[in-house]
């Protein structure tokens, strides 16, 4: 019998699909996630982003689904734009993602950014995410970790978890140059708990017992720098940005656990020809000292490896490269509505004591396609993918671009 499984995450959906699902199934659902719900705010006046004259608005997004897994799934996206007096990139932008199923799975996110903290120029961004999860993926530590259809459909690789996480980045910029760039310097404070349980005594996750199982805590401290240089912080079409930093974690900050983990990201975008922009991110990060297993590096999400099941591999340290190809194909209502594609190939590892630590050995790959519809607010862009690997196909729905 085909299956679908379907797993939420904070401001998207990510469907896990079976070979023997039928592929229109994918096409028809990524139609009804992009039939989303605008509701503007009685002072809405939200023109192009270079020629911005100020106002709010508003973009609600519902979400409905159903899986054997999760049972019957329902929820919102919304987010609210307020640019002010024209302030640009906005004056402050709320995201709020609520997802609740009727097998107790519960995907709350709450994620408020302003670029003006008391009236100064401090760019504040505050990250609040709750789920509770009764399938969670694990699949071991490395790149090279075993997977089987069969013990994935008997629950071999799940366990039950409950995570809440608070982040508090603040950002100040220390130095202007070129067209538009800034170079920005950032502190950030982290608190994370989870509860971690088996599901079965002969799941993965209860044979190795890794490193963070069960309650914990961690607290965390973070710094670094941003440069960055781009025509639109959600549609670029140009520039770049550069983010390098450093996160720490230990007896001085309160914390259960004492690791730093120092990560870089190269974001490029060029735009090669009329109306098709070319965007690339690399990154890397890299563990040192004694983290739990759901602080390690990772690959296999929205953010890249699309097409894995989630969390595929974990490591010490990892690398990934993201190309990706994107236009919008055509418009409506004068520019109102815009339609758009994507293309994009992912690659990366992840490298722990159990993997061969030559950089180009072993390297993952997925491939894929999406598309993208902007409503009102060329801010407002919802973003749909599927991605393809060598053991399964998942789609992943959101707002905005991933980098």
């Amino acid at each position: 019998m085909a299956r679908l499984y379907l797993k939420m995450q904070s401001s998207s959906i990510n469907f896990y699909l079976t070979k023997k699902v039928p592929r229109f199934i994918c096409l028809l659902l990524l139609a009804y996630f992009f039939s989303a719900s605008v509701i503007e705010a009685q002072i809405l006046s939200v023109p192009d982003e270079d020629d911005r004259q100020g106002g709010v608005h508003y973009s609600l997004v519902p979400v409905l689904g159903y899986s054997s897994d999760t049972g019957l799934i329902g929820g919102v996206v919304l987010q609210r734009f307020n640019y002010g007096d024209g302030r640009s990139p906005f004056l402050s932008n709320l995201k709020a993602d609520f997802t609740i199923s009727t097998k107790a799975d519960l995907i709350s996110e709450l994620n408020y950014e302003r670029t003006r903290l008391f009236g100064r120029d401090i760019r504040s961004e505050y990250s609040v995410i709750a789920e509770r999860y009764k399938r969670a993926n694990y699949f071991g530590i490395g790149n090279e970790t075993e997977f089987s259809s069969q013990l994935y459909d008997q629950d071999y690789y799940f366990f039950e978890k409950r995570v809440i996480e608070v982040v508090a980045r603040y950002r100040k910029t220390v130095a202007e140059y070129g067209f538009e760039g800034n170079f920005d310097g950032f502190i950030q404070f982290g608190f994370s708990y989870l509860d971690a349980s088996d599901q079965a005594e002969e799941s993965l996750f209860a044979t190795e017992q890794p490193v963070g199982d069960n309650r914990q805590l961690l607290n965390s401290f973070g710094f670094g720098v941003i440069a960055e240089d781009r025509d639109s912080e959600f549609n670029p079409t140009e520039g770049y940005r550069y983010e390098a930093g450093i996160e720490f974690s230990g007896p001085y900050t309160g914390s259960e656990f004492n690791y730093a983990k120092v990560h870089l990201q190269l974001r490029n975008y060029v735009e090669v020809l009329p109306k098709i922009v070319i965007a690339q991110k690399i990154e890397g990060t890299h563990l040192m000292g004694d983290a739990p297993f759901w602080k390690r590096s990772s690959l296999a999400d929205k953010y890249g490896l699309r097409g894995y099941y989630k969390d595929r591999f974990l490591g010490d340290s990892s690398i990934l490269h993201i190309l990706e190809a994107r236009s919008w194909l055509f418009s409506l209502f004068e520019d109102e509505i815009r339609l758009g594609g994507q293309l994009f190939w992912d690659s990366g590892r992840v490298f722990s004591n159990n993997d061969s630590n030559r950089f180009f050995d072993n390297w993952k790959s997925t491939y894929g396609f999406g598309g993208a519809i902007s409503i009102y607010n060329p801010d407002f862009i919802m973003r749909g993918d599927i991605g393809f690997s060598d053991e399964s196909t998942q789609i992943y729905i959101g707002i905005g671009y991933t980098f």
